[in-house]
């Protein structure tokens, strides 16, 4: 099946698939950067999503806990 791959002009690595006419890099050196740098940017993108829920989640709390010192300072100037 390689075989029947095309040669691209001034690109030693790239070929033309002419069933699908994709461009395919036969670089495998720049095929494992590649699938290094996706991993990274993958785990990256997850790291921001989990920092963003944990924003949130403080948000929640510290809003949680105004209300509960709001309410103490209310029952404490109601009792003096």
């Amino acid at each position: 099946m390689e075989n029947n791959f095309l040669k691209i002009e001034n690109h030693n690595d790239l070929v033309r698939d002419p069933s699908t006419n994709a461009i395919i890099n036969k670089n495998e050196t720049e095929y494992q950067n590649y699938l290094r740098n996706y991993e990274r940017l993958k785990r990256e993108k997850e790291e921001l999503h989990n920092l963003k829920d944990d924003v949130e989640s403080l948000k929640s709390d510290i809003g949680d806990i105004k209300n509960l010192l709001t309410k103490l300072i209310e029952v404490k100037q109601h009792d003096d």
